[in-house]
């Protein structure tokens, strides 16, 4: 810190409107640090907290991807599913029934996996 910032702090910290808003603003920073770090640390966090389970509705792929989750977009599901986009598997996402899988796909249930129809 310059010379003229610390004398400037001092002077506004003499009269008591000046250390109120002195404390205001130290409190904002404080504030926006830890907002700042909050966001940052939850875009570490966000595929594990916001992805949804297999066949919930959905509007874009992001929803459906998580870390432990690979080959999961938003689309229609497999003929005889529940309509409308969901999340859902395609070529290697892990299933346990065709539902799990989008159309076009199969869960095959030996592998585990969603393979092409």
């Amino acid at each position: 810190m310059d010379d003229k910032t610390f004398d400037s702090l001092l002077k506004l910290s003499a009269t008591s409107t000046g250390r109120r808003r002195l404390f205001q603003a130290a409190a904002a920073v404080g504030v926006g640090g830890l907002l700042t770090r909050g966001v940052a640390g939850a875009a570490d966090d966000v595929n594990s907290l916001a992805c949804q389970n297999l066949g919930t509705k959905c509007d874009r792929n992001r929803q459906c991807q998580c870390k432990d989750r690979e080959n999961v977009i938003c689309d229609p599901l497999a003929r005889g599913c529940r309509s409308g986009d969901r999340c859902c598997g395609v070529k290697g996402a892990s299933c346990d029934k065709d539902c799990d899988c989008c159309k076009g796909y199969q869960c095959n249930r030996n592998k585990r996996l969603c393979v092409r129809t």
